[in-house]
Parts: structure tokens; sequence; C-alpha cells
């Protein structure tokens, strides 16, 4: 019994001492048991990543200069584009991406060959083009920003300006349109203007110091050069382009996620190709003999732009 008085005494004057910690420290903030592994008040993260896309409208008023054989192809058309286009702008790296896509809707050209009778008209064929920058803003500050751009560009200038027949080995006719593609470099000079929150002026020029050109030019006709000869083949063209490219652009933003704006745009690209074509035995038509010929090709197009932009 000495025992157990003993053990609730020595409890009681434990339980005791630890109360009177306690109430010495009343009103002191003790340390919590676990940290926060960042302060409560932190700011929350700013992204430093702005997107725009929207639609563009292009009155594209182009052509094409081709020299074959000493002979000319000559092309004139005044199209309608539709574009998609989107941006991407790192604030943070002050870099940026961008790229467009555009195809004509409507296609309405001239166009005059050797064998065509003289100019024609029409409204068949196919004209496209694409591209992609990246850019630098060295000098980029809340309204100013300078800077330049690598990037890639796409065209497609196939307009139809007839499309001549000739000989397959099987002893079948057949022909094809022209179908010009051309890969381009593009290395430019950038500039930006931001006046007050509601107007903009976007400004790219570009060299192409190299384009590749290839395709079909269906439009040659061998009969042309010589009548006793035989096309055997739809004539494949190539060649090395170089030229470039400007755009220019004012905006107005009614609303800090909307802009439209308009300006002007073009480009010229120029340089030697070369054309293969065939001559084929119509007697036996599996025997046909290849030609290289030398010439010159001339792309353009410019006209205004309308766009319509959303921010976010």
């Amino acid at each position: 019994m000495s025992r157990l008085l003993t053990g609730l005494t020595v409890g009681l004057l434990s339980a005791a001492a630890s109360g009177q910690a306690v109430a010495a420290d009343w009103g002191v903030q003790q340390e919590p048991m676990f940290k926060p592994a960042y302060p409560v008040d932190m700011m929350p993260y700013e992204d430093s990543l702005d997107f725009e896309a929207g639609l563009r409208y292009f009155y594209g008023m182009g052509g094409q200069r081709a020299t074959i054989s000493g002979q000319n192809y000559t092309a004139d058309d005044a199209s309608h584009f539709v574009e998609v286009h989107g941006k991407i702008d790192d604030s943070s790296t002050n870099t940026y991406v961008q790229g467009n896509l555009g195809y004509a809707a409507m296609i309405d050209n001239t166009y005059q060959t050797p064998t065509s009778g003289g100019a024609q008209t029409s409204t068949a064929g196919a004209i496209a083009y694409g591209g992609a920058d990246f850019g630098y803003l060295p000098v980029n500050t809340e309204g100013l920003a300078f800077g330049g751009f690598v990037g890639y560009q796409y065209l497609n200038e196939s307009a139809y300006m007839g499309r001549s027949q000739f000989l397959m080995a099987s002893g079948g006719g057949n022909s094809e349109p022209n179908s010009l593609e051309v890969h381009g470099f593009r290395l430019g000079a950038t500039a930006r203007a931001d006046i007050n929150d509601v107007f903009d002026v976007r400004v790219d020029a570009a060299a192409i110091p190299y384009a590749s050109l290839s395709g079909t030019y269906g439009a040659f006709d061998l009969a042309s050069l010589d009548p006793s000869l035989t096309q055997g083949n739809a004539p494949q063209i190539s060649g090395h382009l170089y030229g470039g490219a400007l755009e220019a652009m004012v905006g107005f933003k009614p609303h800090e996620n909307f802009a439209i704006r308009a300006g002007v745009r073009g480009y010229y690209l120029t340089g030697p190709t070369e054309t293969y074509f065939e001559a084929r035995d119509t007697g036996d038509p599996t025997q046909s003999q290849g030609f290289t010929s030398q010439g010159t090709m001339e792309l353009f197009r410019w006209g205004p732009v309308i766009e319509l932009t959303g921010t976010f």
C-alpha cells in the first residue's frame, strides 16, 4: 500500500511541474511539427509564354517567267488566299516561333506559252504557301523590339498553263499540268512597336539566299522546238533560286486579347534552272532519248493582307 501511495505522489508532482512549464510559455507561438515547403505568402508563378492565333486574307498578285531552251513561258494571276497563322512569344528568353499556311481559294490566271496560241485565261491550278520562323529579340523594351530570325519557306506555284501531250512507253498518251514546289531558307530582321497598348507596327524583312525548285513543267511542249519529235515524258524542272521577302503590318487592338491588322507583303525569287525531257520513238515507244535544257525562272507575288488575331 505504501508503494502505491509513493507512485501516486510522484505522478502528481510531475504533472504539476509540467503544467507550470506550459503556463510559463503561454502566449508564445510554438514551433509547428511540420514546416511548409514554401512560404505561404509566395506570389503565384507568372507564365512567360504568350500565344497568338488567327486568320488572314491575302490578295496575292503574282506570276512566273520561265525560259526553257530559249523559249518563254509567262503567267500572271490575281488570287484570293485564306491563311491561318500562329505565334508563341517567350518573354523570359526574348525568343519566338511563328508559322503560317495559306491556300488560294480563287485563281484568276492569264498565261502564254510557245504553243498556247496567244494569251489564255484559266481559273485552274493550285497555289499555296507556308513557313515557320524562329526569332530572337536582343532589344526588347516595353514598347519597342528589334531582332533577327531564321526560317523555312514553302511555295507551291502551280497555276494552270496548259498541258502538253506525251507518248508513254506503253504506247498510250498522257499529259500533266505544272506542279512546282519551292523549299527555301529565310534569314531576316524583325522590328515591332507597341503604341499605348492600342496600336502596333510589325515589319519582317528576309533574304532568301537559297531556295530549291523542283517539279513538273507540263506546259513545255517539245513540238515547239522540233515538230518532227514526239515528246516522251512530262518534263521535270529543277533549280536553285534566291531572292527576298517583306511583310509590314499595322494593328489596332479594340480589346487586350484581340487585334485587327492590315498591311502588305511580297516576295521575289529568281535563278537558273534545268529541265529534263524525252523524245520517244513512235515506231517503238519503248525507245526514248533524254535531253537537258538550261534556263531561268522568276517567281513573285505581292499584295495587301488583312488579319484577325486572338491572343491568350
